[in-house]
């Protein structure tokens, strides 16, 4: 079997480790990958086992629909017989690119963004030649009330690492270090969180904040921190390709938003035992109170406070909440659960038998 995996660079952005560990594990597996990349993706981020097939990406989404479209003469010569669309934003152009080539293509969800975008492109499709597959069961069962149960719509989550080292915890005194991830546009879950930060700072001025925002940028958030006279306590980190695996070295991480959307982020700081404090979001299996988070309903700035006050004042309970989370993940999320789920849609979308173990 060989698999092109189609990837554009806000997807690489969020994934390149469970992307890298997916091109790994199904080389591992006699699969054979094509890594279609942004042109400006180093080769040093790719395995060097697949093929790579660079595409020159654009800021408008019509563009880039044309463009993915018209790769199946690169592909074409290289025999690719399945496509796997990693993300929302490349559907409509796999889609072009698999009818091009006549071979079936997987679509992948990981965002209520593509519940909607389901609507639009799934109710034509021949079952046969389409199959998606969503990171989480809300996402799952959403697509499956639009799409409809002819279609084959599985739940496949992200799978991660497991580790032995011990989680960094912050000793009696010590100032804190914290990750803030949400989308970087200022709204008033920010500034809830914002007004829990100021109250916090004043018992433990050295701490800091590392806020990393998905989007553009962050000149709201810049501006509103700057009222609060929180700029020396707080950093925006700029948009690097792998910059969020240095970020996972704080003690703990913190989502001030429900943005429905399934990200690694969380589920490695997890993996590392990282304490994870989140908004509630309908959309994210993996957020359990008090089993793999805290999850907060509708926090206003002395929830926040409060949560950050515990992290310094009761270590033993965030700690032991880092732990269950790790023991979560090393079960419901490994890698090779990705994998495996991965292949058996491969094969069936491709009519390829599954082989009995040797």
């Amino acid at each position: 079997m060989y698999v092109a995996l189609l990837t554009n660079r806000a997807w690489l952005d969020e994934e390149l480790i469970p992307f890298q560990h997916l091109v790994v594990g199904l080389i591992d597996e006699q699969v054979r990958v094509a890594q279609v990349v942004p042109e400006d993706i180093s080769s040093d981020d790719l395995s060097v086992f697949g093929d790579c097939v660079p595409w020159r990406e654009s800021t408008v989404g019509v563009l880039n629909r044309h463009r993915v479209g018209q790769l199946h003469e690169a592909l074409g010569v290289l025999g690719v017989d399945l496509i796997h669309a990693l993300d929302g934003r490349l559907w409509r152009g796999g889609m072009k690119l698999a009818e091009a080539l006549e071979v079936p293509i997987v679509l992948s969800a990981c965002s209520m963004l593509d519940i909607p975008l389901a609507q639009r492109v799934l109710n034509r499709v021949d079952p046969s030649r389409v199959a998606v597959t969503a990171s989480t069961e809300p996402i799952t069962q959403a697509i499956r009330q639009t799409a409809g149960h002819d279609l084959l719509i599985q739940t496949i989550g992200t799978g991660v690492h497991g580790h032995d080292v011990e989680p960094p915890t912050p000793k009696a005194g010590q100032e804190l270090c914290v990750i803030v991830s949400g989308n970087g546009v200022w709204d008033a879950d920010y500034d809830a969180l914002l007004g829990g930060i100021a109250s916090f700072v004043k018992h433990r001025p050295m701490s800091q904040f590392f806020f990393d925002g998905q989007g553009a940028g962050q000149h709201q958030l810049w501006k509103a921190a700057s009222a609060m006279g929180l700029l020396g306590n707080i950093s925006l980190t700029p948009r690097r390709l792998g910059h969020r695996e240095m970020l996972l070295r704080a003690h703990a991480l913190i989502h001030p938003q429900a943005l429905g959307k399934s990200r690694s982020l969380t589920l490695r700081a997890m993996a590392r035992g990282l304490p994870v404090i989140a908004r509630e979001d309908a959309y994210l299996d993996y957020l359990i109170d008090q089993e793999t988070a805290v999850v907060l309903e509708n926090p206003g700035p002395t929830d926040w406070f409060a949560q950050l006050d515990r992290l310094v004042t009761d270590t033993r309970s965030t700690t032991d909440l880092g732990r269950r989370a790790m023991l979560w993940v090393r079960k419901h999320r490994p890698t090779s659960h990705q994998i495996g789920g991965v292949l058996d849609i491969y094969r069936r979308m491709a009519g390829q038998t599954i082989p009995f173990p040797g």
